[in-house]
């Protein structure tokens, strides 16, 4: 399978291809795009050949059903056959099983998925792009004089002349269609014939004002005599475009509604509109080409009030409905992409109002549910509400048939569960996937060859879903089931189930870390790991993305394991891919990235580098901020948690005022969360409490820090106390803190008590691992050391800082972080053996410090 957004050049490739094998003898052709998901299949019956044959698919996720009863049938035939897919983006419309056999599911769940990279990738030279758009402005110089519509021109001498943009490094030329139509654009606009484009309008919308020329001039030609205006004619190739038609039937239904097209004017029209741009096949109506110009123009044509919308539904038959949502969604996206939000929010809301006073066709629900992209943030409300409308339809056509249905309302609330989650609805996404998780049991219980990866994907989903209630001992149980099955199946059939492997052991490392088992959260990371590294080798860009969601968490497990520099570099990893990703396609991974930055922000400021720190942070919460503004209740959380790595980060730069204000605003997130939802928050909101106490501290503001971090320690001492695994680390850093404020505030009995309370916790953490906890195990005898000494308890005091700086001394070279709490031990150290009378040792001490050498191992 071949993926990649509209104008990247797949159809260009495959042709190309097919042409190529033809020379050698092989037969080849793509599939007609008028067969369609139609109940009825065509006669596949012709494909039968004794030469090797290759096919190739186009708009495959608009057609899944389509296409598993052709891979059926070529299964059958046994014939030896190379069957090339097309499309926008991969999906459920390829993985899901949409009750094909297991063999057919098998094939397409081992396709092999290239995402079709840039003709010209940013990291090469602009010098290549220059020449990219010379060539194509001389070949397409040399095709302009064969329309007739134009006068003669010398376009060779102008092609020649004329220079690229001076932005031509841009990621949107990474896109070879947009760098065609920007010469096409500079060929015309220096021509004999130039329209009005205001400067920064897009090269589609300048070529559509060279094609309305030849609209009209075509509409008003003997043959249909079409007198209507230039916005009637516009809006009549929206239509075609937005629709299609396989039947004049179906032309005439939609073109009726048209503003401003008299009734007996209504079929010249659909006959015009016919002409126009001939259609493939035995179908009516073909379309503006290329595709993204056709979007393009459709979207556009709904923003100015020429269509009405949720009249064009009602007139579109099942087929149709699903092409108008599709076309939409996708004009969407690319509007989203290269940077025209408010044209991409204004086209998904003119949508959701059409669809609010409209009613769908079941089969159109579905062909455009399976057509949608995944992931994509943009589109991911118009999925939740036709994935809704599935769900419910399903459900009622259980009622009268469960042995025919219960497999489609199972996939319709296993998908519900997820889009829930994205829009941020945790309780109703739980509740929907434990209906899922129910009905697959059943299922695969009766009939488990069928139905048991379906089973164990949904546990996956029913593990996160749990976990993001804060039922974490639930998550881990159902995660380990899920990883159980794909195990099994993976020895059975690697190819097949490897990849599932590893996305359940992937979640599996996260509620092993969560419930406080991180030694095993990280080997299960790592082969989670291990798996996507071998996949992404043998395919970079199929299987990065997958491959960089995994380095996040292993970035993390590394972390909680004190390999730092190793999560460092692992994070960077990650942020790399992502970067990559986003600036392609932000609508799919600016999500991604933000989390992946957020989470390199606190390795840097652990590796000593903090305005790179402080930088990737701000980035991290510009991008969580701008998500949250359209969609609080999905995004909130994140924004919290990258405000609470902010304010560190502010704090760290000596920018405190700013650094507090940013903390409130993530506790007052967290309260309001956790007000809502204790159990899954309250964690959230104590380690945002316990920082907001240090900074308030920082502030001068003793009171209330002191108070603060007494909520902090209350809420984590009731947690501990159910899962001590899982909370004790997060415990005692929050009695460090609250140890500090007591002593500001004069208690320095509770101080004391509290501060060794912290000790314990963490000497018996340290001792199970040793890299992970040493440094906080130095901290908190640093703090106890400080109150020992404010006691005058001179010798006790002594030993905390011998122990402290032997524990700073062995991680300081690798976390240099850590080095001015090193230093501040070691000058306590020289003046505590100055009051006890052991100048010689104080001087040495002082002339490490001197020197900022570090000293020598403490048992010398």
């Amino acid at each position: 399978m071949l993926t990649g957004p509209g104008g990247q050049g797949k159809t260009r490739l495959a042709r190309r291809l097919t042409d190529t094998l033809g020379w050698r003898g092989w037969v080849t052709g793509h599939l007609r795009s008028d067969l369609t998901d139609d109940p009825a299949p065509p006669d596949f019956t012709t494909l039968t050949t004794s030469l090797p044959l290759l096919l190739v698919v186009d708009y495959a996720e608009t057609r899944p059903r389509l296409l598993r009863r052709l891979i059926t049938h070529l299964h059958r035939s046994r014939h030896r056959v190379r069957v090339l897919l097309l499309a926008r983006s991969d999906g459920q419309w390829r993985t899901g099983s949409l009750q094909a056999v297991p063999a057919v599911r098998d094939l397409l769940e081992e396709a092999s998925v290239v995402p079709l990279a840039p003709l010209i990738p940013t990291s090469r030279s602009t010098r290549d792009r220059r020449h990219a758009f010379h060539r194509a402005s001389q070949d397409l110089a040399r095709l302009l004089p064969l329309l007739p519509t134009l006068p003669a021109h010398d376009w060779e001498s102008l092609a020649a002349a004329l220079r690229p943009p001076a932005d031509l490094h841009d990621h949107r030329y990474d896109n070879v269609l947009t760098l065609q139509m920007t010469a096409l654009v500079g060929l015309l606009q220096h021509g004999p014939r130039p329209v009005d484009a205001a400067p920064g309008t897009p090269p589609e919308g300048t070529l559509l004002k060279h094609e309305d020329r030849f609209w009209e001039a075509s509409a008003k030609s003997p043959a249909y005599r079409l007198d209507l205006p230039a916005p009637t004619l516009g809006a009549a190739v929206a239509v075609a475009a937005l629709c299609g038609a396989a039947t004049k039937d179906e032309a005439l239904h939609v073109i009726t509604p048209l503003p401003g097209l008299p009734a007996h004017q209504t079929a010249p029209a659909a006959n015009w509109l016919a002409s126009l741009y001939p259609a493939d096949g035995d179908r009516y109506w073909g379309s503006l080409q290329p595709d993204r110009v056709a979007e393009y123009h459709a979207s556009r044509t709904l923003a100015e009030g020429n269509i009405l919308l949720s009249a064009l539904f009602d007139a579109a038959a099942p087929g149709q409905q699903a092409q108008l949502i599709t076309v939409l969604a996708r004009a969407a996206i690319a509007h989203y992409n290269v940077g025209r939000t408010t044209d991409s929010e204004q086209i998904l809301h003119t949508m959701d109002t059409a669809l609010d006073t409209t009613s769908l066709a079941y089969q159109a629900v579905l062909m455009a549910t399976e057509a949608l992209p995944y992931p994509s943030r943009i589109t991911a409300p118009l999925a939740l509400r036709l994935i809704g409308i599935l769900a419910r339809t399903n459900r009622q056509l259980v009622q009268d048939n469960p042995a025919a249905y219960e497999p489609d309302l199972a996939v319709s609330l296993s998908n519900l569960g997820v889009q829930l989650s994205i829009a941020g609805r945790g309780d109703e996404a739980l509740t929907i996937t434990e209906d899922a998780v129910e009905i697959y049991r059943r299922l695969a219980a009766g009939n488990p060859a069928a139905y048991e990866t379906n089973l164990a994907a949904s546990l996956v989903n029913l593990g996160v879903r749990l976990s993001e209630a804060g039922r974490r001992g639930e998550a881990l149980t159902i995660t380990e089931d899920a990883v159980e099955i794909y195990r099994r199946l993976a020895a059975g059939n690697q190819a097949a189930y490897e990849l599932d492997l590893a996305d359940s052991l992937s979640n599996l490392g996260v509620q092993l870390s969560k419930a406080g088992r991180r030694g095993q959260a990280l080997t299960i990371t790592e082969d989670a790991v291990e798996i996507y590294r071998r996949f992404a080798a043998g395919n970079p860009a199929a299987y990065e993305t997958n491959l960089a969601a995994s380095l996040v968490n292993l970035g993390g497990r590394l972390s909680e394991a004190g390999r730092r520099v190793e999560a460092l570099t692992t994070m960077e990893d990650a942020v790399e891919i992502y970067r990559r990703l986003a600036a392609g396609n932000p609508a799919a991974y600016e999500s991604d990235l933000a989390v992946s930055l957020s989470n390199l922000g606190v390795q840097l400021s652990i590796a000593g580098r903090g305005d790179e720190a402080l930088t990737i942070t701000e980035d991290a919460v510009e991008v969580r901020r701008r998500l949250a503004a359209g969609n609080p209740a999905a995004y909130e959380p994140d924004l919290a948690a990258s405000l609470v790595n902010l304010g560190g980060r502010l704090s760290e730069a000596g920018r405190n005022g700013e650094g507090l204000t940013t903390m409130e605003d993530a506790v007052e997130i967290y309260r309001r969360l956790a007000a809502g939802n204790p159990a899954a928050y309250e964690t959230n909101l104590a380690r945002s409490l316990s920082n907001l106490g240090v900074q308030l501290s920082m502030a001068g503001r003793g009171d209330e820090a002191l108070t603060i971090t007494e909520d902090a320690v209350e809420i984590y001492r009731r947690l501990a106390v159910g899962d001590q695994a899982a909370y004790e680390p997060d415990l005692a850093v929050s009695l460090v803190n609250l140890g500090v404020q007591l002593s500001m505030a004069g208690r320095r009995g509770e101080a004391l008590t509290i501060t060794e309370d912290a000790v314990e916790i963490y000497r018996r953490l340290a001792a199970g691992n040793q890299a992970a906890y040493e440094p906080d195990l130095a901290r908190s005898l640093s703090a106890l050391a400080l109150l020992l000494a404010a006691r005058g308890e001179l010798p006790r005091a002594l030993r905390a800082t011998e122990e402290a700086v032997e524990l700073y001394r062995r991680h300081v070279e690798t976390l240099p972080s850590y080095s001015p709490r090193f230093h501040t031990m070691l000058d306590l150290q020289a003046d505590l053996l100055e009051r006890l009378g052991r100048e010689k040792e104080a001087e040495a001490v002082r002339r490490w410090l001197r020197k900022d050498l570090l000293p020598p191992d403490s048992h010398n």
